[in-house]
């Protein structure tokens, strides 16, 4: 089991064009992606005090369409939202769709001490509603 594990976190909110703030806990620090970027940052687990804080930058106006998280299943996680998000889950991945509304939701991501993960790496992608099947 692999001590920490590379998590990309990509930003496909190409119709959107919104910004993502993605903050790491261990190393305290903070970072935006633009849309149609990424960043790869290491997760220890949560017995380390580790966690990824992922957040969409609100401005302006309401988000217009779905927007699609999608995580792997060995993700402890939390989501707040000001709508009713909806999760699924299929295989190895996780995935949780957030209605339009305003763009005030924010997921923490934690690796479970018990997760056994043989893969160095991992993605999460957070897009549109047309790129659900990612």
């Amino acid at each position: 089991m692999a001590k920490e594990i590379n998590v990309t976190i990509e930003n496909k909110l190409v119709l959107e064009k919104r910004d993502m703030n993605v903050y790491h806990h261990s190393t305290r620090s903070a970072h935006m992606i633009s849309h149609d970027s990424s960043i790869t940052l290491p997760l220890k687990s949560a017995l380390e005090d580790d966690y990824l804080h992922i957040s969409i930058v609100s401005g302006p106006g309401r988000l217009e369409g779905n927007c699609v998280v999608n995580i792997p299943s060995w993700v402890d996680f939390e989501l707040s939202s000001a709508g009713d998000a909806t999760v699924s889950h299929s295989g190895d991945r996780t995935l949780l769709k957030i209605p339009p509304g305003p763009a005030i939701w924010q997921l923490r991501m934690t690796r479970a001490v018990s997760s056994l993960i043989d893969n160095p790496s991992d993605l999460v992608t957070i897009g549109d509603d047309q790129l659900e099947h990612l």
